[in-house]
């Protein structure tokens, strides 16, 4: 018996007629409502499996980085109407400019880019604000910090600081979170010209905050003052911002913070302020004069006051978020924003990990976020670093809002119409191409507040996959993996390499305990190779996120992770949900710990109602909505033919659906294009007799010899009700269809 669909599910689909949107589209766009919907047409096709888009830079596991499309870095936030805003420099902008295997070096780009969400996982994208036309005079706009206040004229007022390239300190404002920005001063807030400045040789990297008082203050500087040192380079000032937010209402400051480099930021916590940077190269062990470890390389800092205006009562906090480099991503610069967003704190940061997505070389940075611990009541903040998995879902995402087809997790061959920043249009580059939204909430999981945490236990090690991409090389070669297990033994395994692309290779461990090395290789003839380590693959089973770049083109070794990497006993050297290498000290190996049986139990009600898909869509076409995969199961589709206007199309009903899936909307060909979708509750009886294809309210021999007939394409055969039919349940008729129908009139 089909279990019951919960409360609010039922509250959400039973009580509206059309339904809010999570982010509410503006007055152009076409909302979805059933008044003027069109069912989809009756084609019984759908997209196969090995025309379905691979081609996708972000990996369908991971939440980071946040945007599938687009480099952004430096990233700075603001909640507005329950939604987080994050802002960044548009690398992507460079990117286009320059090409994608030079070194990024900024200069092309005068715009920040504009993302929201409302759970940290599905974002919407809101394209570009061109701080190059809004503010003529600037050199180049990166790093900007956001803050928002209600005013007197009763609306929420936004200024929006970037860094003038190297050389100062802009700001514009607005009273829209995406649109609307203009420039109120007609040149740079900041300068190393600005009256009561002095000694700062780069006022740029701005880092700005309200406290709970309503004053504004701002953050800014790097390069080495006269008689600074590299351990106090003696140029980050601060300063109380004026009433109007754009001017200045005390002296400047200076911020004593040791090797400091850039990328300031200010929070407030608890009347505390908080003030973090990114330390430099050095090797600060050298000299740390302060009761804390010292940071690492390029490492985020924080230093905390009650009191910001006294150089002297800013005390050293230590490291808050790691280098890049040190926790599995490449190394690179860091830039950080600390955000509270309905009840968890974040830290957004980049990394470099779309560029290996995109099989590029260019140094171009992507936005990451995951969730950190900050001790509020002793303004205190654990060290850690990014990962590739990221945040967690915060809240829920329901099924039946209207949604913007742009709030996604990922996508495969997408073009953006950024005609109405409120309501992007996504269309297919390609047949196959899609976009994936993750944790949609159908049903409540009976057992949700329980979740079950699978037991790890030590493994032995028979096999190791890698799967491989391949960005560079000079001639085909034999590639050769190699892994070491724990007693020295070096397996091996290799394969043929004709160009870019992806690989797989499986080494035998032969049931070893552990690893020494989990992975190295070499190219014969020494063929000059660079290579992405996407995952690994032990026993077969557990699959572990890897991204690694492998080179012999480097002065140094390249391999993966290994025991003298400095691991302390207990150590993840690589983790999934369901498997972790671990460093175990007693046996000096990197060993496995993995769950007997990795399936996610999920004991949740399906739908008690019939629910139906509606999207607003143009062109000639079909969409299919699959769940948890790109080739994941059919969960429905909708097929149109609107060449020249959006119109709301919905699906047949669909039952058999409940708890929390991934969703990927499929596109059948170029050019077909969603602007937005929701599911409703269907005004359709779904009870149809399985077999009854010719519709005479029976299921018999007769419906059989018909169905056989139309296979055959007998002249002027025609299916009534071609859907009685699909037993193979894939919305496609064959001869798999046929035998599940004969077994089903036999035995029943």
């Amino acid at each position: 018996m089909r279990k019951s669909i919960s409360s609010k599910a039922a509250t959400l689909i039973m009580s509206a007629t059309v339904f809010l949107s999570s982010l509410p589209l503006s007055a152009s766009a076409e909302s979805i409502s059933m008044t003027n919907a069109f069912k989809t047409l009756e084609t019984g096709i759908t997209i196969p499996a090995d025309q379905i888009s691979s081609g996708n830079y972000k990996d369908t596991r991971f939440n980071n980085p946040i945007s599938p499309d687009f480099f952004c870095a430096d990233p700075t936030a603001v909640e507005y109407n329950g939604r987080l805003y994050v802002y960044g420099t548009n690398d992507h902008q460079q990117f286009e400019a320059a090409g994608p295997d030079v070194d990024n070096t900024y200069e092309k780009i005068k715009s920040l880019l504009v993302f929201s969400t409302a759970d940290m996982v599905n974002w919407t994208y809101h394209g570009e604000i061109n701080v190059g036309e809004i503010a003529p005079w600037i050199t180049a706009s990166w790093a900007p910090s956001i803050v928002s206040r209600k005013e007197a004229d009763g609306k929420t007022h936004f200024y929006l600081y970037f860094s003038n390239s190297g050389v100062g300190t802009g700001v514009i404002t607005s009273t829209d979170p995406v649109t609307g920005w203009t420039d109120p001063l007609g040149h740079c807030l900041v300068t190393g010209d600005t009256p009561g400045l002095s000694d700062c040789p780069n006022p740029f990297d701005p880092g700005a905050v309200i406290d709970d008082n309503g004053v504004g203050w701002l953050s800014f500087g790097a390069g080495k003052a006269s008689g600074g040192t590299d351990y106090m380079p003696g140029s980050v000032r601060i300063v109380r911002l004026g009433e109007d937010m754009i001017s200045f209402d005390s002296e400047f400051k200076q911020i004593p913070a040791p090797y400091s480099f850039e990328a300031s930021e200010l929070n407030y916590i608890n009347g505390t302020y908080v003030y973090t940077y990114c330390s430099d190269w050095n090797n600060h062990s050298e000299q740390w004069d302060f009761d804390c470890p010292a940071p690492g390389g390029c490492g985020m800092v924080y230093m905390t006051t009650k009191t910001p205006l006294d150089p002297t009562s800013w005390k050293m906090m230590g490291e808050c978020f790691r280098q890049p480099g040190e926790v599995g991503f490449d190394y690179s610069n860091n830039h950080t924003h600390m955000h509270k967003f309905k009840g968890k704190w974040y830290m957004f940061y980049h990394t470099l990990m779309l560029k290996h997505g995109m099989g590029i070389t260019g140094g171009y940075r992507s936005m990451g976020v995951d969730e950190i611990v900050v001790d509020e009541k002793n303004v205190k903040i654990e060290d850690k670093g990014g990962t590739k998995k990221g945040a967690s879902q915060n809240g829920v995402f329901s099924p039946y809002e209207e949604h913007s087809s742009a709030e996604l997790v990922g996508t495969a061959q997408i073009d953006y119409d950024m005609t109405d920043p409120y309501a992007p249009i996504v269309s297919a580059k390609q047949a196959g191409s899609w976009t994936a939204v993750r944790g949609v909430q159908f049903t409540e999981s009976e057992n949700a507040s329980q979740p079950a945490a699978a037991e790890l236990l030590q493994m032995n090690i028979d096999t190791i996959q890698y799967d491989l991409t391949v960005t560079s090389l000079d001639a085909p070669t034999t590639i050769t993996m190699y892994a070491s297990a724990q007693n020295g033994v070096k397996n091996q395994s290799s394969v043929e390499v004709t160009g870019k692309g992806k690989y797989k290779v499986t080494v035998d461990m032969n049931s070893a305990k552990g690893f020494q090395i989990v992975g190295c290789f070499t190219a014969a003839n020494d063929t000059p190779v660079t290579m992405e380590v996407d995952s690994i693959t032990l026993n077969g089973k557990y699959n572990i996120a890897v991204a690694a770049e492998l080179t012999n083109t480097r002065e140094w070794a390249d391999g993966l992770r290994n025991i003298w990497n400095g691991f302390s006993d207990g150590d993840a050297v690589y983790t999934d949900d369901y498997a972790v290498l671990k460093y175990v000290k007693a046996d000096d190996a990197i060993e496995l710990f993995a769950a007997e049986n990795a399936a996610n139990t999920n004991n949740s009600p399906l739908v008690e109602k019939p629910i139906s898909f509606a999207a607003s869509v143009k062109g000639k076409g079909s969409i299919d909505v699959h769940l948890d995969a790109p080739t994941g199961g059919l969960l429905t589709s909708i097929a149109f033919d609107s060449p020249s206007s959006f119109t709301t199309v919905y699906s047949d009903p669909i039952s058999n659906i409940g708890g929390t899936h991934d969703l990927y909307f499929v596109y059948s060909d170029q050019g077909v294009s969603m602007q937005s979708w929701r599911f409703t509750e269907s005004s359709e009886p779904s009870d149809r007799l399985m077999g009854d294809v010719n519709m005479d309210g029976n299921f018999d021999i007769a419906d059989v010899v018909l169905l056989q007939k139309w296979l055959l394409a007998v002249p002027d055969t025609k299916l009534a009700d071609w859907k009685a039919a699909n037993f193979y349940n894939d919305n496609r008729l064959d001869v798999f269809d046929l035998c599940l129908m004969k077994r089903k009139l036999i035995y029943g």
